[in-house]
């Protein structure tokens, strides 16, 4: 499907104002080529991932996948400037190891995060973490609120997003020790902060961005991937339109792809059972990102909003707390 993906974005690229747009695939040649056209458009190029191109700064001996696999091999000639983004269908789990290795984290993100877009009354709310990984500390989720907020800004043209930290009740007590920590921390931050979202709020567009961990995100997101066959199921109770409008919101296809935001480049994973319109839409998507300079962007917001010393003293301050948590969370194990 990532080639028939390929081929329909290059078809279309012009109808959605990217004339200019060029593809590279990316793998096995041996294993591509009986897939490819007979005529190979012009803009459609075959790299085999087991080239690798010099580079003088090479992480080869991290643990990030080997440097020959598609995923990785990609992202090292993003990262060398010979391609504008990364689009896989591949393991997020090994997209996620390979950029951080490839591409890097942005200066000021310890923990990259993935968004991805949720239906809601209000429009579409950004939720992340989705899954780069599953637990978070405080000073985790106020960085994905600031990346959150600079994507939502530059992707849905929103200029001051509402960010809302999920959690299981509206208090400022309820909740896990992260949690409230981190709405403490969100509060003073100078951000469009809203509160706490619980899960009922999510859908009334309480919040323009939803931060939570890996773990709570993948869960709302899988459930919400699911809510179409529910509607399907409910055939005799809704309008043909009220059905479409329904699994359209809902379905990964319209945006075709997450974004892994926090690292310098454009890494998008996409649903690993993504069809031709999902990796279209993926690698349109891709190509808006990479306009945007969302890394720079996330770079000079949070320098923006941590300037001050105050600021920055709360930040370092939570940061140094969650490690020596940490530690003594490990020596009571060991």
């Amino acid at each position: 499907m990532n080639i028939q993906g390929a081929l329909l974005a290059l078809e279309e690229a012009p109808s959605n104002g990217l004339a200019g747009l060029k593809i590279a695939l990316v793998g096995d040649r041996k294993k591509l080529e009986p897939h490819l056209p007979a005529s190979i458009p012009s803009r459609l190029s075959v790299f085999d991932s087991g080239v690798i191109p010099d580079d003088d700064h090479s992480r080869s001996g991290l643990d990030g996948g080997h440097e020959s696999s598609p995923i990785r091999a990609s992202l090292r000639r993003h990262r060398l400037g010979e391609f504008d983004a990364v689009v896989s269908a591949g393991s997020t789990a090994s997209q996620v190891t390979a950029s951080l290795i490839e591409l890097e984290k942005c200066s000021g993100i310890t923990r990259p995060a993935i968004g991805s877009f949720l239906p809601t009354t209000r429009g579409a709310s950004l939720l992340l973490d989705v899954g780069a990984s599953l637990s978070a500390k405080p000073h985790h989720l106020v960085q994905f609120a600031a990346m959150g907020s600079v994507y939502v800004r530059e992707f849905l043209g929103i200029s001051e997003p509402r960010i809302g930290l999920i959690n299981v009740g509206g208090e400022a007590f309820v909740g896990d020790r992260t949690v409230v920590e981190a709405h403490r921390l969100l509060t003073e931050s100078g951000f469009n902060y809203v509160g706490f979202v619980e899960g009922r709020d999510i859908p009334t567009g309480a919040a323009d961005v939803l931060v939570t961990n890996g773990f709570v995100g993948n869960v709302l997101l899988k459930f919400a991937e699911g809510v179409p066959k529910l509607v399907a199921s409910l055939a005799g109770f809704l309008s043909d339109e009220a059905k479409a409008i329904i699994a359209r919101g809902l379905d990964y296809n319209a945006y075709g792809g997450e974004p892994l935001l926090g690292v310098k480049g454009v890494s998008i994973i996409c649903h690993g059972a993504s069809k031709d319109r999902a990796i279209a839409q993926g690698i349109f998507q891709a190509a808006r990102i990479a306009k945007m300079d969302i890394h720079h962007r996330i770079e000079e917001f949070l320098v923006d909003k941590f300037a001050s010393y105050f600021s920055q003293v709360k930040y370092l301050g939570s940061f140094r707390r969650s490690l020596k948590s940490s530690e003594s969370t490990e020596s009571e194990t060991n």
